[in-house]
């Protein structure tokens, strides 16, 4: 790549994520150009101000751009994209706000990493823009926040880490955390609200049948997990789509075994299952109708029981938060003959994938990781619309979560 003014640029680094992605790009990428991108100067400069008072003699200011960039002004969006290595694109929805990023990334020759949880985003940058980014060797990498990072990485260390052949697990989410942001409530009721439209993209990406090997994974609609001490139900966010998407690439590309998978949300008592599992019917309920979608954006913290509310956590809520996901995987001491007629799964393990807060420090810390990953590392794909465990296996990328608090155990 031709010499250019950033490394990095965090685009939306006002914004509540995007503040916490601009204090650790400045932090743990040294010796690296970082600017800070957005609609205002001033806020930006404000945010300068932050990365200082937060880091003190470990940040030098000067090294410090702002580039100002509007998602209404086409031009500065190319012009942004156009002198940086990676854009770290913290700026959503991403069904509104994502895809002139990405077309302007791809058409400058420019890498492209978000924080984005919205499986229509992610498979419509797929189907649009996978073969240029391919050809012009450009690394377009969604969903590395917690969605979906956790699951996808985590999937792919349990799979070169578990004795013998992986092909089926589960995932439970624990979340320790008093509120979620506002973004992230927008983020499940669009997902919701598209998902017939992303049933339909899965005929256009989904070409051909995944071969999984051995006895079907069920989903389960929910229950009491004795592995875990926690009642659970279907997650309803990203993760799944996510890594269907990996299985399916690295079976196609790469010959791989693909490996079945479910995730699920747990929660602490029947009260706070029923409890989501009434807000779930609600969500399906509601976003059929355009005045349901409004009334959940406008009254988050009735339809959500406190767990989401337009304010956000305080800085001191988000601070004690916390997250781990425990992946139960089945397989095979040895690679069955037949992948259609393998029998019952001999050999298990179980992984533990755990971190500071969720929403914020861990999505932080997971996006800025990416674009230093692409900027330093050996990816063994040359370019493309990849998902996170495609574009980062084989790489130091678990490396750099691991140095930031982030911790991943093989349980037995």
């Amino acid at each position: 790549m031709e010499h250019r003014p950033y490394d990095i640029i965090v685009y939306g680094a006002s914004g509540f994520t995007g503040q916490f992605a601009a204090v650790e790009a400045v932090r743990t990428c040294k010796g690296k150009k970082i600017g800070l991108a957005g609609r205002t100067k001033a806020k930006l400069q404000e945010v300068v101000k932050r990365i200082e008072k937060e880091l003190g003699s470990d940040c030098d200011s000067k090294d410090i751009g702002i580039v100002v960039a509007d998602n209404k002004n086409e031009e500065s969006i190319r012009e942004m994209c156009r002198q940086t290595k990676v854009v770290v694109n913290c700026v959503g929805p991403f069904r509104w706000y994502g895809e002139l990023v990405v077309a302007s990334c791809v058409e400058m020759g420019t890498n492209y990493v978000d924080i984005t949880g919205e499986p229509e985003f992610m498979q419509t940058c797929q189907i649009k823009y996978h073969k240029a980014a391919e050809e012009k060797g450009v690394h377009i990498v969604s969903a590395c926040g917690f969605d979906s990072i956790p699951a996808d990485m985590g999937l792919e260390i349990l799979r070169e880490r578990f004795p013998g052949v992986l092909t089926a697990a589960e995932s439970y989410i624990h979340i320790r955390s008093k509120r979620a942001n506002y973004g992230t409530y927008l983020t499940i009721i669009h997902s919701v609200q598209n998902r017939n439209s992303v049933k339909d993209q899965h005929k256009t990406i989904f070409r051909q049948k995944i071969p999984y090997t051995g006895p079907r994974l069920r989903l389960r609609n929910g229950g009491f997990s004795n592995s875990e001490n926690r009642w659970f139900i279907p997650f309803l966010g990203a993760d799944p789509s996510v890594v269907k998407r990996t299985q399916y690439y690295e079976s196609m590309v790469h010959d791989r075994m693909p490996v079945q998978y479910f995730a699920y949300f747990t929660v602490p008592s029947i009260f706070y299952m029923i409890c989501f599992a009434i807000f779930g019917v609600v969500l399906f309920v509601l976003t059929k109708f355009s005045f349901g979608i409004k009334l959940l954006e406008n009254h988050p913290k009735f339809f959500t029981f406190g767990t989401f509310c337009k304010e956000g956590p305080t800085r001191k809520e988000i601070d004690e938060g916390s997250f781990k996901i425990v992946f139960h995987g089945k397989g095979y001491k040895k690679e069955p003959e037949s992948r259609t007629s393998a029998g019952r799964p001999d050999q298990s393990m179980s992984l533990k994938f755990s971190g500071p807060e969720a929403g914020y420090i861990f999505t932080s810390t997971c996006v800025v990781a990416a674009a230093a990953t692409i900027l330093d590392d050996n990816l063994i794909n040359k370019g493309g619309v990849l998902t996170p465990a495609s574009a980062f296996r084989k790489t130091k990328f678990v490396e750099r979560l691991e140095k930031r608090n982030v911790k991943i155990e093989v349980m037995n």
